[in-house]
């Protein structure tokens, strides 16, 4: 009886054990991650096989591809296996080495953990290098770790290895995707998998009839295979020592070879098998093009389309740092560390046309976006300096009249090209010189619109302030598509922000709604409370997690908005209502993040908040500093600090002279001169609360310079005819 109950409970208790492993492996498939190094997706589309697939089926992707604190090869994998931005050791310095009594040794010593087939003999280098210089937090081989956990085995096969000068440097980078936070992978074939071959760079390639042997075997041994086809990235680095005709026939037989191997792998996988198809980063020529989002393809079931995330929320574009995640959810896993994504499978027909056309705008943007954004910065700032100059010295003028007639409407371009750069994506334009063009027609419409309805110098400019709120406000609650093309808005392959509300349109809401209301209320045109109205309807549509998502912007545009509201009313203010007004700023901040969990749109707000349960106090010292030493950096490298820079200057001579003139103007213009007062408080919140708070404080501040000198010359120059 006893021997009976004993093996019941052996029976029971290996059952148990077992449920992990074959209750996700089973009934999801198995994982296949097939990384074609350094190409990109018309490449990849040229091989017979793969574009035979995706013909039928399969989900396409732009990868953003960055690291922490650098972008390359290296943080991009690792970025992959730890589902945030990370940081490694310099490529020589991971060593990845099947185990011998020798490494295991090594290993053992070193880590203080049992070695498994493959490991990283170094991986104390890149541990030591993440947390001491990352900034984001993460822990490497996540991915990796959580399969293990949950009984889910792994394996790699491949290298990107080449020969110079007769020795061999190793490039086992793939190991970073799939290791554990110890560096170890569970089985694989990362030394025994090259031949010579002099036809081919570095006079090695990857022997496939080996690979399709190892492919098939350890498929059958293992939940989730890592792939390293590693001839795409040996051919892109020895590039330079080809001319034309000879790397079009290298590519070529590399694409033949990986052919064959694609048509075994699509031959082998059973249906529920999910496969992917990825270019961990893209060539060194298009790394140069600014085209520097990499391919990354789906295969699941049979539908066909485009991949997105919510980290993206933006339909054909993901990020590296997702990779993970979406393995994981295959498994129906999930790890708190990593803020990666899961991939979201949307439909299309015409994937690659949509892809590759939204590809063509994302690059032609990021190709003129700093020459035309630098443009405009120059031309707002000269402007300003030169009318306050010619203001100084206006007695010495000849024919004053005229020369600030024109200079005004010079001024004005301020107001005119945020709302241009941010409309002039309807047209749908894709080359640079296009959307150049299509700029300079936005901006001609809307300044001819402009004059047409209104002579009046403050009316003209309310009538921009007034089409830039509403314009942003209404994109916000369709879905943002004009934010997420607009050349003066963020850029996918920077990869700072890839949804809602960029910072640069942040300042301008903030100076447009507050300079546009007070034009509204200066003519009597709108009620009191209807300008409060306006300001809270602007606010939740901007800031909140599901619309416009701006974390910085909720905070600023909260206490700008209110203290505008007080001033409105005339309500006196104190040392308590300052103090309210503060935590009136942290108790929306609170409310969105309360609205982004139960919402479950997972916006960054959402983000913060679990990094904090999940790291506590760490989390926002890390996400402060990354603000600090970004706005220190941007302080020193960019073109907006010009624009506050020459702000304070002129709002420092008009306290001097004219002798009493800021009184003048807020008696002569009481609302607006409130709206000054509210807009400097925007700056000042927006420069501390945003990572790129200098560029928000800068065009918050366009808001107040601009009306500021025109009124100034109507008064000094015109003794208020435009009045």
């Amino acid at each position: 009886m006893k021997r009976k109950i004993v093996s019941s409970l052996l029976a029971l208790m290996i059952v148990l054990i077992s449920i992990p492993r074959y209750s996700f492996a089973d009934q999801n498939g198995k994982v296949i991650f097939i990384n074609m190094n350094r190409t990109n997706l018309a490449s990849m589309l040229h091989i017979k096989s793969l574009d035979k697939e995706v013909q039928n089926r399969g989900y396409i992707g732009l990868m953003n591809i960055r690291g922490d604190k650098g972008t390359d090869d290296r943080r991009s994998y690792a970025s992959m296996g730890a589902g945030r931005r990370a940081n490694v050791s310099t490529e020589q310095n991971i060593n990845f080495q099947s185990v011998d009594d020798n490494s295991s040794k090594l290993f053992e010593t070193a880590t203080g953990q049992k070695s498994k087939s493959i490991n990283d003999l170094t991986i104390n280098k890149s541990i030591n290098e993440n947390i001491a210089n990352g900034q984001y937090g993460s822990t490497l081989g996540s991915l990796g770790q959580t399969l293990s956990e949950n009984g889910l085995k792994t394996a790699v096969l491949g290298n990107s290895d080449i020969v110079e000068n007769g020795e061999l440097i190793k490039n086992r980078n793939i190991g970073l995707v799939a290791m554990d936070q110890y560096g170890r992978i569970d089985s694989g074939n990362i030394d025994n998998i090259n031949i010579k071959d002099d036809t081919m760079p570095y006079g090695i390639r990857t022997d496939y009839n080996k690979l399709i042997k190892e492919t098939k075997k350890h498929y059958e041994k293992n939940d989730v295979l890592f792939v390293d086809l590693g001839d795409t990235y040996r051919l892109d680095n020895y590039r330079l020592n080809l001319n034309e005709e000879t790397y079009s026939n290298m590519k070529s037989k590399i694409g033949k070879n990986i052919d064959k191997y694609l048509k075994e792998v699509f031959d082998m996988i059973d249906e529920k098998d999910t496969v992917y198809i990825s270019s961990a980063f893209p060539s060194d020529l298009d790394y140069k093009n600014k085209r520097r989002l990499s391919p990354i393809i789906k295969f699941n079931g049979e539908g066909k389309g485009v991949l997105s995330s919510a980290t993206t929320r933006r339909e054909g574009v993901v990020a590296n740092l997702d990779v993970g995640a979406d393995i994981l959810n295959t498994f129906g896993l999930k790890n708190e560390a990593m803020v990666g994504k899961e991939y979201n499978l949307i439909s299309k027909n015409d994937n690659i046309k949509f892809v590759s056309d939204e590809y063509e705008k994302i690059v032609s943007v990021s190709k003129i976006r700093p020459n035309v954004v630098n443009t405009f910065v120059s031309v707002v700032s000269a402007s300003w300096v030169i009318a306050m100059v010619i203001l100084l010295f206006k007695d010495r003028v000849q024919h004053k009249e005229k020369v600030f007639k024109i200079l005004k409407e010079f001024i004005k371009l301020g107001f005119i090209l945020p709302i241009s750069f941010f409309i002039a994506p309807i047209f749908n334009f894709k080359t640079p010189e296009t959307i150049v063009i299509g700029i300079a027609l936005t901006t001609l419409i809307l300044y001819i619109i402009g004059r047409k309805l209104f002579k009046n110098d403050l009316k003209h400019m309310g009538y921009f302030a007034v089409i830039s709120v509403l314009a942003i406000v209404i994109d916000s609650i369709l879905g943002s598509y004009l934010m997420k093309n607009s050349i003066m808005s963020y850029d996918a392959i920077i990869g700072a922000r890839y949804y809602g509300m960029g910072n640069e349109y942040q300042g301008i809401v903030i100076g447009s709604s507050i300079f546009g209301i007070a034009v509204l209320l200066h003519y009597n045109k709108i009620s009191k409370w209807l300008a409060a109205i306006s300001c809270f309807v602007i606010l939740i549509t901007t800031a909140s997690p599901t619309m416009g998502a701006n974390v910085g912007a909720a905070i600023s545009e909260c206490m700008a908005f209110l203290l505008l509201v007080l001033l409105v009313f005339d309500v006196k203010l104190d040392f308590k209502k300052i103090i309210l007004i503060g935590l009136a700023g942290v108790a929306i901040v609170f409310a969105f993040a309360a609205i982004d969990i139960i919402s479950g749109s997972e916006s960054h707000l959402s983000g913060f908040v679990n990094q904090i349960l999940l790291d506590g106090p760490n989390a926002i010292i890390q996400t402060f500093s990354r603000k600090i030493q970004m706005n220190i950096k941007l302080a020193q490298s960019s073109a907006w600090v010009n624009i506050l820079l020459a702000g304070i200057a002129i709002i420092a001579i008009f306290i001097f002279k004219p002798s009493k003139h800021f009184r003048n103007i807020a008696k002569k213009y009481p609302f607006i001169f409130k709206g000054f007062i509210a807009c400097i408080v925007g700056c000042f919140i927006t420069l501390l609360v945003n990572d790129s708070g200098i560029v928000a404080a800068a065009t918050t501040s366009i808001y107040i310079l601009i009306p500021l000198l025109i009124i100034s010359i109507n008064m000094i120059i015109f003794n208020e005819k435009q009045e």
